[in-house]
């Protein structure tokens, strides 16, 4: 995403408590910063939403550090703020600033109120929030929005190829990181004390940092030992080194991916692992060309991320309805452009991180009317995930993790 671009030249000189004081601030902002600016408008002053933008930012800012990170719950958020403002604005805005953030600080605003249903309704834009009540149930859409406005938990799948749950969970507590296990996915330990980034067990390759829904459509495609397998979206790597892992490394896996910039982030991540691929590529997935037809083709689809509008907040509000258009055309062009390159009886599964509609089921819709040689096949073990015939979701607001899709399309003919 787009700030985490700039993470590492901001964070240079931090160390690793203010590193995640920083991280934490910048996430709390987009998800909180238009209840903030509500509270500013209705409550201080009606005109803020007016000052130029450096000063309506240094205000949000200020506001979601006072009402939102616990270790500002005290006037020195005024005074570090009103000092910026000195630096960066000069003393005139800074008086201003000044007098908006004491009366913020002297107006009383309840936990309720900031998590009113109204306000909880401001933390995603509009056009999300009506896409979001238009496919689900209002409890439903209400719950995913509370999820979003959560603060995600830290999950890692174990590397079965080296290790198993129990003796990570040893190796762990080795070093005071603790877990727990997770519903639904077996392969998978959720993070409830201390940092394994940068533990030894890491260093040794014995687990992935993932989101536990990021693996439904690894387990959706059911990868066999010695099968031609394409990966046609492949970086990081999340999903195809778990494809390896769950065949005991011995899948001929082709990976592929646009972005020829994240090949060391593809080759490192196997390297730690202790996994291997066959062939690595980078191309247009919609334009992707090959000599070889494949057993399984695995598309991790480009889409809206409103799966992970909790763990990515910024994503919220760094696309629109337009983009939305061009995302799904996109999609099904990749899904069109697989289909020529799976075997019969071959499986492809189509899957995004999108809790939308429009960029799952109706995609596949759209493919199966224009190519009839495909079938949706279902799965076993994935009860708890299925929506329909050969589609599977994980819904925040039902499951309570990350969102994610996946379909099995079986070609038969």
């Amino acid at each position: 995403m787009m700030f985490e671009s700039l993470y590492p030249e901001l964070m240079n000189d931090l160390d690793e408590r203010d590193k995640r004081q920083l991280i934490n601030l910048v996430n709390q902002f987009f998800r909180n910063f238009p209840i903030v600016e509500n509270i500013l408008i209705t409550k201080i002053d009606k005109n803020i939403d007016k000052q130029k933008f450096n000063v309506s930012m240094l205000l949000l800012c200020a506001g979601v550090e006072y009402f939102y990170l616990n270790s500002s719950k005290d006037y020195a958020v005024v005074n570090d703020y009103v000092n910026i403002a000195k630096k960066e604005l000069g003393i005139h805005r800074s008086k201003y600033i000044n007098a908006i953030l004491r009366k913020m600080t002297a107006t009383e605003i309840s936990l309720d109120e900031l998590n009113s249903y109204n306000n909880i309704l401001l933390s995603h834009p509009e056009w999300i929030r009506n896409k979001i009540f238009s496919y689900y149930s209002k409890e439903t859409a209400e719950n995913i929005i509370r999820f979003n406005q959560s603060i995600p938990s830290l999950y890692i799948r174990v590397n079965n190829f080296k290790t198993s749950a129990t003796d990570l969970t040893v190796e762990l507590e080795k070093e005071n990181i603790y877990v727990k296990k997770v519903d639904h996915f077996s392969d998978f330990l959720m993070i409830t004390e201390g940092n394994p980034i940068h533990s030894r067990s890491f260093e040794e390759g014995l687990f992935y940092i993932q989101d536990p829904s990021h693996s439904l459509p690894v387990l959706v495609l059911q990868p066999k030992k010695n099968e031609k397998v394409l990966d046609l979206c492949s970086a990081p790597g999340g999903k195809s080194t778990y494809i390896q892992e769950l065949t005991n490394n011995k899948t001929k896996l082709y990976l592929n991916d646009i972005s020829q910039k994240k090949k060391l982030l593809i080759k490192n991540n196997f390297l730690r692992l202790g996994l291997d691929y066959f062939k690595l590529t980078f191309q247009e997935a919609e334009k992707f060309q090959s000599f070889d037809e494949f057993d399984r083709i695995l598309i991790d689809a480009p889409c809206s991320g409103s799966g992970n509008f909790r763990r990515h907040p910024e994503s919220r509000w760094n696309k629109d309805e337009e983009q939305l258009e061009l995302l799904k055309k996109l999609q099904l062009d990749i899904l069109k452009r697989a289909s020529k390159y799976v075997k019969t009886g071959g499986i492809i599964v189509y899957s995004t991180c999108s809790i939308f509609d429009d960029e799952n089921g109706k995609i596949i819709e759209q493919f199966l009317e224009f190519d009839p040689d495909f079938i949706l096949e279902n799965v076993d073990n994935l009860d708890a995930f299925k929506i329909s015939e050969g589609m599977y979701s994980v819904n925040p607001g039902v499951h309570h993790f990350e969102g994610s899709f996946a379909a099995r399309l079986k070609r038969i003919k």
